[in-house]
């Protein structure tokens, strides 16, 4: 195409005038034809789009598998990598909760069983108080006294007393024995009846006796203890008893 020096149209190649104006385009060369332009060259950290092999920039084929790198992109940047979290220390245990070990005197944080740099143990199971078995108030000496025979059995430093007759070959011996009272020709059982102290009441109670245990007469179920007082009569079989304690 040639273009109209006066009026800029563009008319065709030889025309000799302008179409729009008429001017004379005597002399006006046609411009030359644009060069084609040469496929850009792959900038650093492209690679090959056949094999993926990383490519030297300014060339223009795959040193790899001879490939064109025509419009071959570089690669684009990784992101880079997160910064690692940062660790986040255990608050410090207070001074005043530590636990010194009592072997090596090592302090340890509380709640440990046992000692981090001696192994022994910090803290024993607490013991509870041994408690006393309940007695009579002072003064006070509760007694059996045999009827017949006026012979008393102190009842006095047990909480429990059991009564009876004295048998060796069943390994049985009552604290209080009736067998040179008459227990065995009065139908005492070898384990009659048992007294005990509750707080600060007495009481008997018959251990499922042959010939049972009263108390003023009233008989008593077996295993099921009866409140003692003062003056109270008490029967085992046919052997009587009083129980004192004033």
């Amino acid at each position: 195409m040639i273009t109209c020096p006066q009026c800029g149209n563009a008319n065709p190649d030889g025309a000799a005038f302008c179409d729009n104006c008429g001017a004379s385009l005597k002399g006006v060369a046609a411009p030359a034809p644009a060069a084609p332009a040469a496929p850009a060259a792959p900038a650093a950290g492209a690679v090959c789009p056949a094999c993926g092999a990383p490519v030297i920039p300014g060339e223009a084929f795959c040193e790899a598998c001879g490939a064109s790198l025509a419009g071959v992109q570089p690669a684009a940047p990784m992101a880079p990598m997160p910064p690692p979290p940062t660790p986040v220390a255990p608050p410090p245990t207070p001074v005043g909760a530590m636990v010194r070990c009592p072997a090596c005197g090592a302090d340890n944080p509380p709640g440990q069983a046992f000692c981090d740099a001696c192994g022994a143990a910090l803290a024993a199971p607490p013991v509870a108080p041994p408690v006393p078995p309940p007695f009579p108030p002072v003064g006070v000496r509760p007694r059996l006294v045999v009827a017949a025979t006026g012979v008393q059995f102190d009842l006095g430093g047990k909480a429990e007393i059991l009564v009876g007759r004295e048998d060796p070959v069943s390994g049985v011996f009552p604290d209080v024995d009736l067998t040179p009272h008459g227990g065995e020709e009065g139908g005492v059982s070898r384990r009659h009846a048992r007294v005990s102290l509750r707080g600060n009441q007495w009481l008997i109670e018959d251990l499922n006796s042959t010939n049972f245990t009263f108390v003023n007469n009233q008989k008593l179920n077996p295993n099921a203890p009866q409140p003692l007082k003062d003056g109270d009569q008490v029967r085992l079989g046919r052997v009587v008893l009083t129980f004192q304690t004033s």
